[in-house]
């Protein structure tokens, strides 16, 4: 019996927590469904409240919300050394890094992907994708500043969960000032250790291929 289904949409935010699955190398299955979707899979609105990727469903329930699934599955398996644990004197750090993430850079990125979402009128969207943009550059600065000179990863040469939320977005070149990440070396190399990890492989491998999947089925048809 699985023990874990992740509701999945190709190249989301849901690559965080399948590159977390296959980091752990535990039993699960990968349910791909469709965003913005007028008839969403009803397990996965079950799942996931606003039909957001991931959604995870557990032997304790269904979990939504990137960090959330994330964290939920290190701390699960903290033999895996993806949690800074309580107690040591990185825990604020590792906090802190986690929700700057999710409240800070996510949002931006959202922005830069679909302006529409906040407002109807394209020139005001071009405005907001414009502003969003200059914000961005102030997010990478400062976690350009995060990262260690001497190790690729927040917290040395192992990644935490914060690595892999923090590395499956800036897989997206669109969300860095003249969609280049060269300016900012630290996030290049923290890019550049983490998708080169077996793991993030594996699940990047699967994105590609049901992307093609799709884009299969929508020109011929199916």
């Amino acid at each position: 019996m699985t023990t874990y289904t992740l509701f999945c949409a190709p190249d989301t935010y849901a690559m965080c927590a399948h590159a977390i699955l296959e980091e752990l190398g535990i039993d699960y299955e990968i349910r791909w469904i469709r965003i913005f979707d007028d008839n969403p899979d009803p397990d996965f609105l079950a799942a996931s409240p606003h039909c957001r990727t991931p959604a995870l469903a557990s032997p304790e329930g269904t979990i939504f919300e990137t960090g959330a699934v994330c964290l939920y599955l290190a701390e699960r398996y903290s033999d895996a050394g993806l949690v800074i644990p309580a107690g040591d004197a990185r825990r604020g750090a590792f906090l802190q890094w986690m929700h700057y993430l999710a409240t800070t850079l996510q949002p931006e990125v959202i922005i830069q992907f679909h302006p529409e979402f906040y407002h109807d009128d394209p020139i005001l969207q071009d405005a907001l994708t414009s502003s969003s943009m200059k914000r961005l550059s102030g997010v990478f600065e400062t976690l350009e500043h995060a990262l260690p000179d001497d190790a690729p990863y927040f917290f040395g040469v192992t990644p935490t969960v914060p690595d892999f939320i923090m590395g499956m977005q800036t897989v997206w070149d669109i969300i860095f000032p003249d969609h280049d990440i060269s300016a900012y070396p630290k996030l290049t190399r923290h890019r550049d250790a983490i998708t080169k990890r077996p793991a993030v492989m594996r699940m990047m491998a699967q994105h590609q291929k049901e992307a093609e999947r799709r884009k299969h089925d929508a020109a011929t048809g199916h």
